[in-house]
C-alpha cells in the first residue's frame, strides 16, 4: 500500500506527522513522566502497526535473524532513544533538542556510506548541508539566552540522534530477512513496551504524584500520530536510500518551529534566522529529490 508512495514523499510526510505528535507530547511533559509517555507511545503503536500488517497481507516467513534486528531496533530506538528524546526536551526544549538532532543527518549519512556502501552525490550532500544549516537558523539564539542551559545538557539530545541513526541502519538489515515495515515496527515496540513496563513495575509509586492522567488522552493523540510518521518512515527506509530519506526527515524541525510559533505563545519568534533557515531547509530538500 504505502510502498506505491515515492520514499522521499513517505519521509516528508514522516516529518510532518512527527513535528505535530511533538507538540502534544510537550504540553503533556509539564504534567506526566516521560518514562509514562515513552510506554503509552510505544503501546499505541502496536495495534496501529498490527493493523496495517493485517491489511498488507503479512509475509510467509519469520526468520529469527529478522526478528533479532527488529527488536535492536526496539530497545536501542523505541526505547532508549525515544525515552531519551524526552528527557531532551525536558532539559533542553523542544526546538533546540530539534536542532542538536539534526545532527542525525551526519551519523545516519556516515553509517549508510560505510555499511551499507550507498552513494553520497555531490547534490546529496549539498542538499543535507543546506537542511543542517536551515535548522541551525532556525532555532539559534542569541548568546544570552544560551547561557541559561548547561552545555552537558546537549549531549542528551547528541546521544539521542546517534541512536536515531543507528537504528536506520538496523532496520535495514532487518528489513532484508523480513520485507514487512509493520511487522518490523510491531516488534520494535513490543520490545520496547515490555522493558518499560518492567520499568514503570520497578518505579512502583515513586512518582506518581506529579503524574496528571487528565494528559494521557493527549499523549495518545501524538501517539498515533508518530505511529503513522513511523510507518510512513519504516517504509521509506526500506523502499529508498538512507542518505535521502533522512535529510528529507529532517524538515521536520521546521514544521516543530512553525507548530511552536503558532501554538506555544511566542515561546518561538519569527526572525529573519527563523525565515532564512526555512528557506535553506525548503532548497537543501529541492537539491536532493532533483
Amino acid at each position: 500500500m504505502l510502498e506505491n508512495i515515492h520514499p522521499n514523499l513517505l519521509a516528508l510526510m514522516a516529518a510532518t506527522f512527527i513535528a505535530v505528535a511533538r507538540m502534544f507530547y510537550q504540553s503533556a511533559l509539564a504534567r506526566l513522566h516521560p518514562t509514562v509517555i515513552t510506554f503509552l507511545v510505544n503501546s499505541i503503536s502496536i495495534p496501529f502497526a498490527a493493523f496495517f500488517y493485517w491489511m498488507s497481507g503479512g509475509v510467509e516467513r519469520w526468520p529469527v535473524q529478522g526478528l533479532v534486528w527488529f527488536v535492536l531496533v526496539g530497545l536501542i530506538g523505541s526505547l532508549f532513544g525515544r525515552y531519551m528524546s524526552f528527557v531532551a526536551q525536558r532539559l533542553v526544549g523542544v526546538a533546540r533538542t530539534a536542532i542538536v538532532m539534526q545532527s542525525v543527518l551526519i551519523w545516519s549519512t556516515g553509517l549508510s556510506v560505510i555499511f551499507l556502501g550507498e552513494h553520497l552525490s555531490l547534490w546529496i550532500a549539498g542538499g543535507s548541508s543546506l537542511i543542517l544549516v536551515g535548522g541551525i537558523l532556525l532555532v539559534s539564539e542569541k548568546g544570552e539566552d544560551r547561557k541559561k542551559i548547561p552545555l552537558v545538557y546537549y549531549l542528551v539530545p547528541l546521544l539521542t540522534a546517534f541512536c536515531f541513526a543507528l537504528t536506520f541502519l538496523i532496520r535495514r538489515y532487518g528489513l532484508a530477512w523480513i520485507p514487512s515495515s509493520p511487522l518490523g515496527m510491531s516488534v520494535s515496540n513490543v520490545t520496547g513496551s515490555i522493558v518499560m513496563a518492567g520499568g514503570l513495575w520497578l518505579r512502583g509509586g515513586k512518582g506518581a504524584r506529579f503524574q496528571s492522567w487528565g494528559s494521557v488522552p493527549i499523549v495518545l493523540l501524538g501517539g498515533i500520530l508518530n505511529s503513522a510518521a513511523a510507518l510512513c518512515f519504516w517504509t521509506a527506509i526500506h523502499m529508498g536510500q538512507i542518505v535521502q530519506v533522512v535529510p528529507i526527515n529532517r524538515l521536520s524541525v521546521l514544521f516543530v518551529i512553525l507548530l511552536s510559533w503558532l501554538f506555544m505563545q511566542a515561546e518561538e519568534v519569527i526572525t529573519w534566522r527563523v525565515v532564512l533557515g526555512g528557506v535553506f531547509s525548503v532548497a537543501g530538500v529541492f537539491v536532493i529529490v532533483l
